[in-house]
């Protein structure tokens, strides 16, 4: 079974079985706070919780190098439309 197969197949069982349900969070964030971060696939699940942060307190941003380089880039615009909507 390829990589795509088997997270499609993965999705389906999940859905199914409302799995996403225990994800449920309020559209904005619980703590009033935006983490950014480096986007590094090894802080998943370690920065949450390493944070104490868990599913809806905040909005985190993952960029390269965890770096917000000025209030034009397009980490703040991203910041910016996320927290307007």
């Amino acid at each position: 079974m390829s990589q795509l197969e088997d997270l499609l197949s993965f999705n389906q069982k999940f859905v199914a079985e409302h799995a996403y349900r225990s994800y449920e969070a309020p559209s904005r964030p619980t703590k009033k706070m935006t983490i950014v971060s480096c986007m590094d696939c090894r802080l998943i699940e370690l920065l949450p919780k390493a944070l104490n942060v868990k599913n809806g307190d905040a909005i985190m941003l993952k960029t390269a190098g965890g770096m917000v380089e000025s209030s034009c880039s397009n980490t703040m615009k991203a910041f910016l439309f996320r927290s307007m909507s």
